[in-house]
């Protein structure tokens, strides 16, 4: 008996049996369409393809005749869009899906909405633009004000009372706390080299600078050896230059005292003095005419006359007609034709300031001031004859 050969089985390699899987899957998932030539063929698509409605024009601002700081810009939409111009012969019109392509492309632009909206600057923007023959655009409109809003964020009349109201701050940094500035007051005094001399004082204010400058009887300058304050934190003390005659000292606190020691050139005994701050009273300058012959005495200065009447700086009367200040109260201002001379009535007698040389009357007294400048006592008189470089002049005086 002949046993029959078993039938070989076929497999399938997993690629085409994925294959015939998805056939099958397609196959069943919907029919099969046959053309007129018996070829497979695709069901018609049922998506509806609507046509992009027509774009309008770029919205147009008008702006009414108002105030600059009112100003409203009205903006519209909806203008027709003008007709597409017609192509050359031969050319094939652009497809819908070819004209739906190129706007997907473009960037997308915010719509702009219709109405009445307040824009900073616009009237100033058209009277700018008056030579651009086309509306302006809300963009335009828009960045313009932005761009005055930030450059000027304030009106005139804020930046005015801005303005007052800085100066009245700054005024009032200023002013000293007591509300007023201090009275200046220059002035000189006589001092003695002796041991029981009253120390003088000096009277500072803060932010100004007070002049300590010395003299000899003969009235020459006396420079300055050394000098030292008490309280460097309180008081700054410059010397003028090298050499000079002169202390600037001023105040670094609001309140303060000290005290400071001068030593003049040639002369070992110190000279004391107090040092204060004063905001209503203040030394701006004071002259010292010391007691003594300084340096520049001894070389430049002959020596006095027997028959010259001169007087001691302690002479308080004498001192006052010389440097003008501290002047008895009852004397009387005379006038004169000369301005270099100066002349009082004082206690039945004449007095005459000048730095030029009286010769007559004869002078029953005379006193040398600071700066070479000199006093004479002399008896009452109309006319009085003075020396100028050896030329001799009258000056006429009167009430």
């Amino acid at each position: 008996m002949i046993t029959p050969f078993p039938k070989r089985r076929r497999f399938l390699s997993p690629t085409a049996l994925a294959l015939v899987i998805a056939s099958s899957q397609m196959a069943t998932a919907q029919n099969i369409l046959l053309d007129e030539t018996g070829d497979e063929t695709v069901p018609p698509s049922t998506a509806v393809q609507r046509p992009l409605p027509a774009p309008t024009e770029r919205p147009v601002a008008t702006l009414p005749g108002q105030e600059p700081d009112t100003t409203v810009v009205t903006i519209q939409n909806g203008q027709p869009q003008p007709a597409a111009p017609a192509l050359p012969t031969g050319q094939q019109p652009v497809s819908q899906n070819e004209r739906n392509q190129q706007l997907q492309a473009q960037p997308s632009q915010e719509q702009t909405q219709v109405g009445d909206f307040p824009i900073i600057g616009a009237t100033e923007l058209l009277k700018s633009l008056d030579e651009l023959d086309r509306p302006l655009t809300p963009e335009e409109i828009t960045a313009y004000g932005a761009a005055l809003q930030s450059q000027f964020p304030m009106t005139p009349e804020m930046i005015l009372d801005y303005r007052r109201r800085l100066d009245e701050s700054q005024k009032a940094a200023a002013t000293p706390p007591s509300g007023r500035f201090p009275n200046a007051i220059t002035d000189s005094v006589h001092l003695t080299l002796n041991p029981n001399q009253v120390p003088e004082v000096l009277l500072t204010g803060p932010g100004t600078v007070s002049v300590m400058a010395f003299y000899d009887r003969t009235g020459k300058a006396w420079p300055i050896a050394s000098y030292v304050i008490g309280r460097p934190t309180g008081f700054q003390v410059y010397a003028m230059q090298e050499g000079s005659n002169q202390l600037a000292v001023t105040p670094l606190v609001p309140h303060g005292f000290s005290n400071i020691i001068v030593s003049l050139v040639g002369e070992s005994r110190p000279l004391v003095f107090d040092v204060r701050t004063n905001s209503l009273n203040t030394h701006y300058r004071r002259d010292f005419t010391v007691d003594g012959l300084g340096p520049n005495a001894e070389r430049a200065s002959p020596a006095p006359s027997a028959a010259e009447p001169r007087v001691r700086a302690s002479n308080n009367i004498m001192m006052a007609f010389a440097t003008g200040t501290d002047i008895p109260g009852n004397a009387q201002r005379l006038s004169t034709d000369n301005p270099a001379v100066r002349a009082w009535s004082f206690d039945g007698a004449l007095y005459l300031q000048s730095r030029e040389t009286v010769i007559s009357p004869p002078a029953s007294q005379i006193l040398t001031a600071a700066g070479q400048i000199k006093a004479y006592r002399i008896r009452p008189t109309a006319v009085a004859l003075i020396s100028v470089n050896g030329v001799v002049s009258k000056v006429r005086i009167s009430q």
